[in-house]
């Protein structure tokens, strides 16, 4: 009886190593699932993106409320789909709601003397596979896009605390667009800079963001 309940512990034991072994599955630019996996179902409802998306008085040093959109705005149903299906080239299957505002930074830009600015989208699903396929598509319609402009966009390296990221930014005669896209559970975010005086100018903003999702989906007031 000692020997087959010691042959039951080993097998046991080593399921379990096999289990602990190898490296937390990569995630492109930095972020990966490891630490993450409570996160996978998190969702918001229309109200929670509001929320969710950057007040004025939550933004970092050096960025201001953008000219377009300098508040949060939402959408559902068909005007949601609207938005969202040019931006991923899918269904949107299980799309929820829609929020987007725009910042910009203090400091004017050379090339058009006015602020540099960053637009927030927000895309929230009923599901973490959902919005798997929306980020794919988002990435996938994105990269094609910048690769149309000539030369290929470089890659960025963001770390914000998402399940999976992918950035670039590109060199406009000295400045740079840069765009930034997360998927954090059931939520999308995608991150567009224009006339960025550094590529890396968006890291603030993405954890920010993506910050504020995760302190909005657990009831925390993201401004406190």
């Amino acid at each position: 009886m000692k020997r087959a309940t010691r042959g039951i512990t080993l097998a046991v034991l080593a399921v379990v190593l096999a289990g602990c072994g190898g490296d937390p599955v990569g995630r492109a630019n930095g972020d990966s699932l490891e630490g993450h996996e409570s996160a996978t179902s998190l969702t918001l409802s229309a109200e929670q993106v509001r929320v969710a998306i950057p007040s004025g008085g939550s933004l970092p040093e050096g960025w201001i409320g953008g000219n377009w959109a300098s508040k949060p705005q939402v959408d559902e149903g068909a005007k949601a789909a609207k938005e969202c299906g040019p931006d991923t080239q899918t269904s949107c299957a299980g799309l929820t709601a829609y929020g987007h505002r725009s910042v910009e930074t203090k400091e004017n830009a050379e090339s058009t003397g006015k602020g540099a600015p960053v637009w927030f989208h927000i895309y929230s699903f009923d599901t973490a596979e959902n919005a798997g396929v929306a980020f794919k598509g988002l990435v996938a319609n994105k990269r094609k896009q910048a690769s149309q402009g000539g030369s290929p966009p470089a890659p960025l390296t963001i770390s914000a605390g998402a399940d999976e990221t992918d950035a670039f930014s590109e060199d406009v005669s000295g400045e740079y667009s840069v765009q930034v896209m997360m998927r954090v559970g059931g939520v999308v975010v995608y991150l567009k800079g224009y006339d960025q005086r550094k590529p890396d100018d968006l890291q603030g903003l993405a954890k920010l963001q993506i910050d504020r999702i995760r302190k909005t989906a657990e009831g925390k007031n993201p401004d406190a």
